[in-house]
């Protein structure tokens, strides 16, 4: 009885800290915590601080010196490393690299799903703002649009000690090609409809090398179909 109740007490204290490492709507970030990173520039040294990717606008924050929570400045960036992850920031996002290649990145977008929270939370289309998930939702937009990307309300300790005090932020993912500056949804129909494709020749690849459009493997060799001279 009593080892049964050390696995039960084992069980949900490894729940509890699963959900303590999930998005909420008043943690709508990436990480669990902002962690130690380098942000590279052309021309310049990396830029060295606590980073982490917000799920609202896919857009870098950064903890400050008075440790406020700020967006980072993108002119001239190229690219972000955080630990072992490596983002490259193209069409106004910080994405996460999951290949690389001479021709091109592929690369991943996470992005808080606030509709699905708002709907269940009994708020969804609501003229009122009685939800706590609403409430959460229109000040994380509104903060950024209002201070031009500086959050000056969120202190950085602050947030995280309320972070778990909130609804779960349910998150989607988005699979994207990157060639130059241009950023295509990694499936059969964005990638038929680039312009200039033979369509024919790329039907016949994608039947000979059996292409599965979720396995990474299988993208980088439609990355290099797409960019081979």
């Amino acid at each position: 009885m009593k080892r049964l109740l050390l696995v039960c007490m084992a069980a949900l204290m490894a729940a509890t800290a699963l959900a303590q490492d999930e998005p909420t709507t008043k943690w709508p970030y990436l990480y669990p915590e902002f962690k130690a990173g380098e942000l590279m520039r052309v021309g310049k040294a990396p830029v060295r601080a606590l980073y982490n990717v917000h799920l609202s606008l896919s857009s870098l924050h950064y903890v400050g010196k008075n440790g406020r929570i700020k967006e980072a400045d993108t002119w001239g960036v190229t690219g972000l490393v955080v630990g072992e992850d490596k983002f490259h920031f193209v069409a106004g996002k910080m994405l996460k690299i999951l290949a690389e290649t001479e021709g091109g990145y592929i690369v991943k977008e996470y992005k808080a799903n606030y509709s699905s929270v708002i709907k269940d939370d009994g708020a969804y289309g609501s003229s009122t703002l009685t939800s706590t998930t609403t409430k959460s939702f229109l000040y994380n937009e509104n903060a950024l649009n209002q201070y031009n990307g500086y959050l000056m309300t969120d202190v950085y300790k602050d947030l995280l000690a309320m972070k778990n005090d909130a609804e779960k932020l349910p998150v989607l993912e988005e699979t994207y090609l990157v060639i130059g500056n241009q950023l295509i949804v990694a499936n059969k129909k964005s990638v038929n409809d680039i312009e200039g494709l033979d369509k024919k020749a790329f039907k016949a690849f994608l039947k000979e090398n059996d292409i599965n459009w979720n396995k990474t493997d299988d993208l980088v060799k439609v990355l290099d179909y797409l960019t081979a001279k």
